[in-house]
């Protein structure tokens, strides 16, 4: 006999936007923001990557 187990999970409130919501249209002023903003980002060499890679691997 199976019980019905309700979990009430908090949900995390996140400013994150699905871009693969099929339908939903962004305009090219929202997307040329998209792009400024990941340009501000943080950039990472490929010899960074696979040395904290290890690291993480090393663990």
């Amino acid at each position: 006999m199976k019980k019905n187990v309700n979990l009430n999970m908090g949900k995390v409130k996140s400013e994150k936007i699905n871009y693969a919501i099929p339908g939903d249209a962004m305009s090219q002023k929202e997307f040329e923001e998209m792009i400024k903003k990941a340009e501000d980002g943080p950039f990472h060499t490929i010899q960074k990557v696979k040395t904290e890679l290890a690291k993480w691997k090393a663990k």
